[in-house]
């Protein structure tokens, strides 16, 4: 039984709430991150552990419970939303952003989401490259 499932088990019993694969998740993804480097997560709710967007989610939780160190493309049968899957989410916006360390798995599944649901601003926010290291104003 995956960690989907198993959330799934618990909430029928009352004894968790949807989203608990993801905090649990993030928990241990801020656990391995440097204090000084970790940031204010963003309230999924309505958004990755929406009932709408159980198919996100589920593919989420499948991530989760790959072997460390995971990866997303190994990831079986990914979906492709706007012919995007949360490997190529993940490739773009580590590889667009110099800045960026890592991205975590939330944050690439909320994209898909945002992919499904405004298509237009998701594609200009993975497209978007910070020009300030070229121009030197950083």
């Amino acid at each position: 039984m995956g960690s989907y499932e198993t959330e799934q088990a618990l909430i029928a019993q009352g004894k968790a709430e949807r989203g608990q694969t993801a905090l649990a998740y993030l928990e241990d993804f801020d656990a391995g991150t440097p204090e000084v480097a970790r940031t204010r997560h963003p309230d999924y709710t309505k958004t990755l552990f929406a009932p709408e967007n159980d198919d996100i989610y589920r593919e989420f939780c499948s991530y989760v419970d790959l072997p460390k160190p995971r990866y997303f493309d190994e990831v079986p049968n990914p979906m492709s939303i706007e012919g995007y899957t949360a490997a190529d989410v993940y490739r773009i916006m580590i590889g667009n952003n110099y800045k960026l360390a890592d991205v975590d798995a939330a944050a690439v599944y909320n994209m898909m989401v945002t992919l499904r649901e405004k298509p237009q601003i998701a594609k200009r926010v993975l497209a978007f490259r910070p020009t300030c290291a070229i121009s030197g104003a950083c």
